[in-house]
């Protein structure tokens, strides 16, 4: 059987949307909710969800202080008493079924962890239609950008896929998550890389990573999530994000590079990395809406264009 876990702090609102999609899959007999000290109705907002599911036991531990998203999965993993876990955002859903897919994958391919692909819903957007609007992904682009280190969340692939790292909402073995435990180094900022970490540990201590396209997360617009990291302004996310890029880099590069057989540099790749950050933040942003606005404007005048009917 499978554990979820899924950090939390003050995400009533949003776990009030996702939780029940936690309790609903198949395999799951617990689901562990580690509040990092917050201050909202969280606790009563899941257990009412978790009143309809009698068959799944739901445990809701408080930190007494802030501890980060990193060490509040070291909590909620010592609290388990399954072999397996599985971790959730506090803003996102699971497709039903990701939890008996990615068992599947971890015992079929001898995987230390698995993943989904992850869709970031538009507002308005059901999760069928979000479902179809994503397919094999967005956008024609690689996976994996390994001088970055970088998954690239939309790319288009079918099946799965072997990589150093994957999105957050993985299913791992107890007994990794014990030997190799989240870095509470990420607490600050934006916390970026903090569930990346264990993943690169995993990956440089030799063990498999894989994404599969056969289950999904679905995460909420961002305009229904008003707390976390990914919410603070764009050059603290810059600055938080090399920052932890360095840590993480001074971490595993080395020992990653040589996995992988990548020549580039530290140095190299963390100066291409902050370019990399100031171009996510500030210049793609205005620059997919100005494509947007031109692609638009053309249907527009394409409509116009259309021949009507004698």
């Amino acid at each position: 059987m499978i554990s979820i876990v899924v950090p939390t702090r003050n995400r009533a609102h949003t776990l009030r949307r996702v939780a029940r999609s936690y309790f609903a899959q198949e395999l799951v007999d617990e689901v562990i909710f580690v509040s990092d000290a917050g201050e909202d109705d969280s606790e009563a907002v899941v257990g009412e969800i978790a009143a309809a599911h009698p068959g799944v036991r739901m445990r809701f531990l408080r930190n007494a202080s802030r501890l980060g998203a990193s060490q509040s999965r070291n909590v909620g993993v010592q609290a388990c008493s399954n072999a397996h876990v599985l971790f959730c955002d506090d803003d996102e859903s699971l497709e039903p079924g990701y939890a008996r897919t990615c068992l599947a994958k971890l015992e079929g391919l001898r995987a230390a962890a698995v993943s989904g692909r992850r869709i970031y819903m538009q507002p308005g957007e059901t999760a069928a239609e979000a479902l179809r609007r994503f397919g094999n992904g967005l956008r024609d682009s690689v996976p994996f950008r390994p001088v970055l280190c970088e998954y690239v969340n939309g790319a288009r692939f079918a099946g799965d896929r072997l990589q150093p790292i994957t999105n957050a909402v993985i299913l791992t073995r107890r007994e990794l998550l014990l030997a190799y435990p989240f870095d509470g180094a990420y607490a600050r900022g934006n916390g970026y890389r903090e569930e990346t970490d264990y993943q690169m540990n995993l990956f440089v201590h030799g063990h498999d990573l894989w994404v599969t396209n056969d289950c999904h997360s679905l995460h909420l617009p961002l305009s229904q999530v008003r707390t976390g990291g990914q919410r603070t302004q764009a050059w603290r996310r810059i600055y938080w994000s090399i920052h932890y890029t360095n840590h993480f880099f001074s971490k595993y590069y080395k020992a990653y590079a040589a996995r992988l057989q990548l020549r580039t540099p530290r140095a190299l790749a963390m100066v291409a990395f902050a370019a990399f950050a100031v171009y996510r933040e500030l210049l793609r942003p205005p620059l997919h809406a100005l494509a947007m606005a031109w692609l638009r404007r053309g249907a527009r005048r394409g409509r116009r264009r259309l021949p009507t009917a004698a």
